[in-house]
């Protein structure tokens, strides 16, 4: 038995970015615009997200752009308009950020991290390599700690696959950052199905087994893309991409949901 009851999908903004960044070795000269999404889930247990946008704040703050989106930086900016604001389109569903119980993290780019301190009072699960990557020294790109270096958060660090509640299992995938994980979830109607993350930002990467352009180890990028390759094949289970600007156009977007 599961116990995710709905899928919704939250279309939080859109990065734009060489073509490169996500599929390694296209031509640098073409620019795209990629989406960028998070999934909420109900469940017996409660409100589940996972991944928690960009914050919009980091756009629209003068010294935030300055400090991360210059020529040296990111850049350009991303886009967020208030569509895409994720407290909006909780409303519509008719809840807010405090009813979040669970919040599962793929990796902690700024575009996966933005809204983690309006959630203080939720469960944040995430991978114990990606955990202490985040908060060591080491150089990193894309990582902002403000959004989630702060007192007070409720951390729960796994290591490795481990299912979080019956029809939730996360999967170690790493090589897009070292402690990065996808979610297999399994939907009373539409059965398995798979909410990869970063493993691949577009259909590609899967199709053909195209590297991601951002990389930290490259043998286990391609291994986390075989991985996912194989679970789709094994349990026939319908991929969601985070950051796919075709795949977007072509699925339900919450208010709406699957079931």
């Amino acid at each position: 038995m599961t116990s995710v009851r709905r899928l919704f999908v939250l279309l939080c903004g859109y990065e734009i970015l060489p073509i490169t960044v996500s599929l390694r070795g296209a031509n640098p000269r073409f620019i795209v615009s990629v989406p960028i999404c998070t999934y909420l889930l109900d469940t017996e247990a409660g409100w589940v997200l996972f991944d928690a946008g960009l914050d919009s704040h980091h756009l629209t703050d003068p010294a935030q752009v300055e400090k991360y989106f210059s020529r040296d930086g990111w850049f350009p900016p991303p886009v967020v308009e208030p569509v895409h604001e994720m407290e909006e389109q909780l409303r519509q569903i008719g809840i807010g950020f405090e009813d979040i119980s669970i919040l599962i993290l793929s990796h902690l780019h700024a575009d996966h991290s933005g809204h983690i301190k309006r959630m203080p009072q939720a469960e944040i699960i995430i991978q114990k390599r990606e955990y202490d990557y985040a908060f060591s020294d080491e150089p990193k790109v894309a990582y902002f700690p403000e959004d989630y270096d702060l007192p007070g958060l409720n951390w729960t660090v796994i290591d490795g696959d481990q299912q979080l509640m019956p029809g939730i299992d996360a999967i170690f995938t790493p090589g897009h950052t070292p402690g990065h994980q996808s979610l297999v979830i399994d939907l009373p109607s539409k059965g398995k199905t798979i909410l990869t993350a970063d493993v691949g930002d577009w259909i590609e990467n899967f199709t053909q087994e195209i590297l991601p352009g951002s990389a930290t180890n490259d043998e286990e990028a391609i291994a986390s893309i075989h991985r996912i390759n194989d679970l789709h094949q094994r349990t026939d289970g319908e991929m969601f991409l985070t950051h796919d600007p075709v795949l977007v156009r072509k699925i339900k977007l919450a208010p709406d949901y699957y079931v």
